[in-house]
Parts: structure tokens; sequence; C-alpha cells
């Protein structure tokens, strides 16, 4: 590419956007699903501006299946409850519909199937520590939805920049410990 079309590209690429708006209209959508030290499923969805500065946090009380439900549903017990119970509740009560859904485990990109929105594992790229050179300090992976790459990888590229993308998740650990510790009060 010659940089009369490198700067084309650039100025349309400004036009359009990301995913056709401005990058500053962006909503983040993170999702964690860990469980206690109980091995009860905790769920929380906060959904953030391209400056991962909170617009909305949910949770669900911790999730406790019967010794029967582990029985029945065997291996796949874990997806119903992380995704199905938990993701489902967590999406429907969202007041803004996001760009995008990050989550913190690759077990929880199948909530792309619920969520219909380019969803990614996001983690610090191991790499980046080693080598100070590196563009990037994000690793990110969309597991079988690979039309999902493109739009996350341009989400990423832009913010990145701006804000730690990853450290959200930190704060929502922190904020289910409290209202863990709350309801427990």
């Amino acid at each position: 590419m010659n940089q009369e079309n490198s700067e084309m590209y650039d100025d349309q690429d400004q036009e359009k956007g990301i995913l056709g708006k401005d990058p500053s209209k962006l909503i983040l959508c993170y999702f964690t699903c860990p469980q206690d030290a109980a091995n009860a499923f905790l769920g929380a969805l906060m959904l953030t501006d391209y400056r991962a500065r909170p617009a909305h946090f949910s949770f669900v009380s911790p999730i406790r299946p019967t010794k029967v439900q582990r029985i029945l549903y065997g291996s796949t017990l874990d997806e119903h409850v992380k995704i199905d119970v938990i993701g489902q509740k967590l999406l429907k009560d969202i007041p803004i519909v996001p760009d995008v859904i990050f989550v913190d485990k690759q077990d929880l990109l199948t909530i792309r199937r619920i969520a219909k929105m380019p969803t990614a594992f996001l983690s610090r790229n191991k790499d980046s520590e080693s080598d100070p050179g590196r563009l990037t300090t994000l690793a990110y992976d969309t597991g079988s939805n690979i039309d999902d790459r493109e739009p996350v990888g341009r989400i990423l590229a832009y913010l990145e920049t701006y804000v730690d993308l990853v450290e959200p998740f930190n704060r929502m650990r922190e904020a289910l410990k409290e209202t863990v510790k709350s309801a427990d009060s």
C-alpha cells in the first residue's frame, strides 16, 4: 500500500469510527463468573464507557447447585449456570446495549451464543513484559467466533492507548466480594 492509499484509508477509517460509531461513544461490557470458596457460582456484569468508567453494575446472588443438579447436568453444569442462568439474567436487565463483551475466562466465550455481539476473552500479553518494544500489552481470543476478531481488534487497538482494559475485572471481583460480605452480615 503506498502512502497516498494509506492516508486515504486512515481518513475513511476516521469517518466510519469503530463499529460505525465515534470511538468515544463505545459501550463496553465486562462479564465475570467466579466461584467462591464453597463452590457457589457468582456472576457480575459491568457496562462502562470507553474509558472503563462504570455506567451500570449488576450481579447475582451466589448460586449453589444441588447434588441432584450436579448429577443431572454432569459436565455441562458449569456452562449452564454461568451462561444460561447467570449470563442470561444479567444481560436481560442491562439498560444499554453494549458494543462488545469482554470476559475474563475462556469458558465464558460461550456467552456469545446468547449475547449476539462481538465477544472476547481479554488478558494481559505475557510476552509484553519481556519485550518492551511490543505494540500491545493485551491478548484476546474470540474462540470460534472468527467474525468477532476484526471488530474486537479494532476496539482494542484504539482503546488500549487510553485505558487498562483488563483492570475492570479486578474492580468487579472486589465489588462481588463486598456484596457477598454485605449479604452475609
